[in-house]
């Protein structure tokens, strides 16, 4: 039987795999600790991009102070 690689197919199949991805982790006996680092990696990596939009750009060096 041939396999199915339309965009529907394809979808589910990336759902089905992020169910018993999700259910693997919560059967861990460590799971509420898993889920904190998660979500502290989630927050640190938030407050990082935050950093950078808030950062002015660096202007372009002038060619003048090359000289």
């Amino acid at each position: 039987m041939p396999i199915s690689t339309d965009s529907a197919t394809l979808k589910a199949r990336q759902d089905t795999a992020a169910c018993r991805r999700s259910l693997s982790i919560e059967l861990r006996d460590d799971a509420g600790e898993l889920r904190q680092q998660a979500a502290v990696a989630a927050l640190r990596g938030l407050a990082e991009g935050l950093k950078a939009e808030s950062r002015p750009a660096d202007p372009a060096p002038s060619l003048q102070a090359a000289e």
